[in-house]
This record gives C-alpha cells, sequence and structure tokens, in this order.
C-alpha cells in the first residue's frame, strides 16, 4: 500500500495511535505501509481500500492467493496486545459463533479472518425491531460462551476494573466510580467465570451466509455472562440516548437476557450502570472527551 494512501487514514485513527503510543504510535503509523507490503507477501495477499470506520487497528479487505476473501488486520505492537488476545479466542472458538482466524502472526500483530458477508451490523435491525436484533445476539452470546480454556492467559474483568483505582486521583465522578466499583465487587464475587467476548455490541456482530449472525472483534476476557450482556445493553449508544422509548427498550432487553441467561433482572441493571461508568473512565484514559455521554447512559439505569 502507497504511502500517500496511508497519509488519508482517518484522523480518528491516527489520534487514538498518537494519544496512546505517543512518538512510538506515530512511528508505527509511518512504518504501516512497508508493514501491509510485508505481510501482504508473505501471506500471498491483494490488499483493499481500509475500511472506514477505523479506531485503534488497521483494517481492510484483501483476496488471497486462491481467490478467498479475507480481512487484514494489523495492531500496534505491545505486550499483552489485544490483537495476540483475540488470535487466541478466535483459536479457542474455531468459528463457532464467531469469524474464523484464517492466520496470525504475533511478531508482526497481524491477523487474516474470515470475511463475513453480507457482513450488515444489528445497528439498522435494532432501529427497526430491537427485540429481533437483541434475540439475534442472544444467539450469538450462547454459542461462543465457552469455559476459561486451561493453558490459555487471557486479562480478567478484575484486571480491567482496576483501572478504577486511577480515577480516584482525578476529578472524573468519584461517587459514580465508588457506586460502580462496589457493584463490581459484588457481582464478580458470586459470579462464575467464563471467557467472554468482551465488547460484543450492535457493531461487532455481523450477518454470514454460514451461520445468520456471528461475532467479530473479540477482546477475549474472562469474567461473568453479566459483563457481557452489560455490553450489549448500552448500545448503540447514540441511538439510545436520543430515543424518547429509551427506557423501555432498555427494560424490555434486560427482560429477554434475563430469560435467557436466567440472572436476575437487578443484576443485570446493576452491570450495565457499572459498565456504563467503567466505559466512561476509559473514554478520560484514552483521552477522549465524550464520557458524558455514558455517564448518561449509567443514569437511565436509576442504579
Amino acid at each position: 500500500m502507497e504511502k500517500k494512501r496511508i497519509a488519508h487514514l482517518p484522523k480518528k485513527f491516527k489520534r487514538n495511535i498518537f494519544d496512546l503510543h505517543a512518538e512510538k504510535g506515530e512511528q508505527w503509523l509511518d512504518d504501516l505501509p512497508d508493514l501491509i507490503a510485508e505481510i501482504s507477501e508473505k501471506w500471498s495477499l491483494a490488499v483493499g481500500e481500509y475500511f472506514p470506520e477505523l479506531s485503534y487497528n488497521f483494517v481492510a479487505p484483501c483476496v488471497c492467493a486462491d481467490g478467498t476473501n479475507a480481512v487484514l488486520k494489523i495492531g500496534y505492537n505491545e505486550k499483552d496486545s489485544v490483537i495476540s488476545s483475540e488470535a487466541k479466542f478466535l483459536t479457542v472458538l474455531d468459528g463457532k459463533g464467531a469469524v474464523k482466524l484464517l492466520r496470525f502472526d504475533k511478531n508482526h500483530c497481524a491477523l487474516l479472518l474470515e470475511r463475513l458477508m453480507p457482513g450488515e451490523n444489528l445497528i439498522e435491525l435494532a432501529k427497526t425491531d430491537d427485540e429481533k436484533a437483541t434475540a439475534n445476539a442472544i444467539q450469538v452470546m450462547k454459542k461462543i460462551r465457552h469455559s476459561p480454556p486451561e493453558n490459555a492467559e487471557f486479562p480478567t474483568l478484575e484486571k480491567w476494573v482496576d483501572s478504577f483505582r486511577r480515577a480516584g486521583k482525578t476529578n472524573f465522578d468519584f461517587a459514580g466510580v465508588k457506586k460502580a466499583k462496589k457493584i463490581f465487587d459484588r457481582l464478580i464475587d458470586s459470579s462464575e467465570p467464563g471467557l467472554l467476548h468482551g465488547d460484543l455490541h450492535h457493531q461487532n456482530i455481523l450477518s454470514a451466509r454460514r451461520d445468520s449472525f456471528l461475532a467479530i472483534d473479540p477482546k477475549g476476557i474472562v469474567g461473568d455472562i453479566g459483563f457481557e450482556i452489560s455490553v450489549f445493553l448500552n448500545n448503540p449508544r447514540g441511538w439510545l440516548l436520543t430515543n424518547p422509548d429509551r427506557r423501555k427498550i432498555m427494560q424490555r432487553r434486560v427482560e429477554q437476557f434475563a430469560e435467557a441467561f436466567e440472572i436476575e433482572p437487578r443484576d443485570l441493571r446493576e452491570w450495565a450502570y457499572a459498565e456504563a461508568v467503567l466505559s466512561a473512565w476509559w473514554t478520560i484514559e484514552d483521552g477522549g472527551s465524550d464520557c458524558e455521554k455514558w455517564l448518561a447512559c449509567a443514569e437511565i439505569w436509576e442504579i
């Protein structure tokens, strides 16, 4: 891929990389065309124009030497990379409920993934039939539900929640953090940990040909299924916050998930509140400026 094409990468993507990795991130962006070229040659790929909604990883459609359509995903190479965790997660599932991992290059933090077609996410369906969209998410969630594999190190939900410790040293909504941390501590202590996707919202569930819907972009963590559900409950954030029926929609979602996974509705509401506050804090940590929207999501749950 030519340098001039990389120069037009989304500003948000470049800003995210720089905010997280500073000068090293800027160097990684400069080296990205050569990295793509090297991987393309190694795996015999014809790489197309990158997907427009890049956030923290380079992702582009590609065609393999045998004509197979695939997706190339490259992340910033660092210790405990999310890309490595994604590769382990997808290896465990082996295509059950999730996109297939075709190849993985740990040294270059690169994945070659199955291309899901038609590849439409659940956002538009939610806007017209949220109950059906939620039912599809439940089916995907049940398929990818898995016991923590032996001898495979995944980050834990406890580790993610530990980031709250840094919030106490800032002006961030301390009362909300204290409440959310208390909820997490109680629910985590009483949970049965499993292997979770970790970020299973509407945009990460796509329509496919070999199954109706499949999950993409897993983070791969060990924790309670309640946290997995809470991510979906709080999304798509922008649409929920502007929808006059948002409380009715969210209550119906809680009822669907509570029945499907035999979880107390009150616990799901608390999971959702705590997850929204955690997401708000992560926004601050990552240099973002819209944490208020996540806090607004938290308030909807009235915990």
